[in-house]
């Protein structure tokens, strides 16, 4: 679109024509569809589509703080990884255990759980931890992150890695 319209610097009309261009508004929102952007802000509100649904644990190995290393293959647990829930269900000689933790990603390939609700343990109620996580196909490996506090203390702390399948959830 070209329009006449007279202006001057000193405000007074003169002959010479300005052109001026019809255009698309500048599209505000292309900032937001950059990849880079959802890693970076949306880590911390939302879990990672693959991340989200069911798995069994194939393979659970406690590391002790007195460094035994207690292993389980059972596949008797499923985690159910929802939007900000996480649920694990183990089959145990006395019926399921169950625990529920909120969770969040909070930064790439780790995310926090903090315990909600057990039929089995309680003592941890408050207590946040991190895990490293690792999807590669329908394959999830887990292991507790190192603490971010001095080594003395974290010495004393039991470590947890998984290795777990894909599943449908029920």
């Amino acid at each position: 679109m070209h329009s006449k319209v007279s202006a001057s610097s000193d405000g007074l009309s003169t002959d010479t024509p300005l052109k001026i261009t019809a255009h698309e508004p500048p599209r505000i929102h292309t900032l937001a569809h950059q990849p880079f952007v959802h890693r970076i802000l949306g880590a911390r509100r939302s879990p990672r589509p693959a991340l989200l649904g069911c798995w069994r644990a194939d393979t659970i190995v406690l590391h002790t703080a007195d460094g035994a290393k207690l292993e389980d293959r059972s596949g008797r647990c499923t985690l159910q990884f929802k939007e900000e829930q996480l649920e694990s269900t183990c089959r145990t000689t006395q019926g399921l255990a169950t625990t529920t933790y909120r969770y969040q990603v909070v930064r790439p390939q780790v995310y926090a759980t903090t315990l909600a609700a057990s039929t089995v343990r309680t003592e941890m109620a408050s207590a946040t931890r991190e895990y490293a996580y690792r999807i590669e196909g329908e394959q999830l490996h887990t292991e507790t992150a190192p603490p971010t506090v001095a080594p003395a203390a974290s010495a004393a702390t039991a470590r947890t890695e998984a290795d777990a399948t894909k599943v449908a959830c029920p």
